[in-house]
């Protein structure tokens, strides 16, 4: 599948949760190489009104790591059902105070469990969060 087409699956593939928060798709590079955007808004603000929360990042962080991973099913999978979050890290660097953009690759993938890396950056292309996730493939039997 060329990028285009991993593109409009993702579109298909997207949640609710994405909307409620804003989450975009920014740019699908490839398979296993997706980003997504969240821009700041007062709903994802802190106490601080221009500093974005710490949740809304590590939901940027876990959404754009599904993504990728959903862009390695293969068309002939019949046995994929899903994915599923195992374990999120996520280390916060600097506050996010407008668009934040996360790059999520996929390190390692087996039938039944995925490897991700995130990079948070801000416009100006400052590192304000990283984040590593385990996913697991969700089969039918």
């Amino acid at each position: 599948m060329d990028s285009s087409d991993l593109k409009s699956r993702l579109e298909l593939d997207t949640v609710a949760y994405w909307q409620l928060l804003g989450i975009e798709i920014h740019e699908v590079y490839g398979a296993g190489d997706v980003s997504l955007v969240i821009d700041m808004r007062d709903q994802l603000a802190t106490r601080l009104p221009d500093i974005m929360h710490g949740g809304a990042i590590s939901s940027l962080i876990d959404s754009a790591a599904g993504a990728a991973v959903s862009t390695i099913r293969t068309e002939d999978d019949a046995t994929w059902q899903g994915q599923a979050t195992l374990d999120l890290n996520v280390t916060f660097l600097r506050a996010a105070k407008g668009r934040a953009i996360a790059r999520a690759t996929v390190l390692k993938s087996s039938r039944s469990l995925v490897f991700i890396s995130v990079d948070v950056k801000d416009e100006s292309d400052d590192l304000l969060a990283t984040g590593r996730a385990t996913y697991t493939i969700i089969r039918s039997r």
